[in-house]
């Protein structure tokens, strides 16, 4: 029993026990990590960003209620925002906001109950677990004139590589 336990701590920890290691491969080329261990999200970051801020927002399912002719908030939840540690007031550089939902606030809104993402916009998932799904809004890298938007959006790509799993609702 002993030797079994050695066996399988060992490939616990060296990320060999398929199915069973909770170490993710680190990526080539992002040394730095954010995690939120209330979510369970772990994102990766390249070296410039060290000294990032995370800071944190909110989303709000809306629905019309034609019976009270109005827009009623039916969900919400908190975007995670990580920030360039260079973004400055007058020097602004591209955010990373993650979306976080729960399983069933992405079913409902997948079933139009509600719409977190605004006139004119999506959100995509970036992946999901077993009580959460990470997205981030279409419109997250459309600034242009934000500094560093597509290495942001290239480390959006390498986070989502890392935690590649089919979409619960596929594109």
């Amino acid at each position: 029993m002993k030797l079994k336990f050695l066996i399988c701590l060992t490939l616990v920890l060296s990320g060999g026990l398929l199915g069973c290691s909770t170490a993710q491969n680190h990526p080539a080329g992002l040394p730095g990590r954010y995690h939120n261990g209330q979510y369970g999200l772990t994102f990766y970051l390249p070296a410039a960003w060290r000294g990032y801020s995370a800071l944190t927002d909110e989303w709000h399912g809306e629905a019309y209620l034609p019976a009270q002719d109005k827009d009623v908030v039916l969900a919400q939840g908190p975007i995670i925002v990580l920030r360039n540690p260079l973004w400055k007031t007058n020097d602004l550089y591209q955010d990373i906001p993650i979306y976080v939902f729960t399983r069933r606030q992405w079913d409902d809104m997948h079933h139009g109950k509600y719409d977190a993402a605004g006139a004119g916009g999506i959100i995509y998932e970036l992946w999901h677990t077993d009580k959460y799904v990470f997205g981030i809004h279409s419109r997250g890298f459309w600034a242009e004139e934000l500094k560093d938007w597509r290495e942001t959006e290239n480390i959006v790509n390498q986070n989502c590589a890392v935690h590649a799993a089919p979409h619960l609702y596929p594109d």
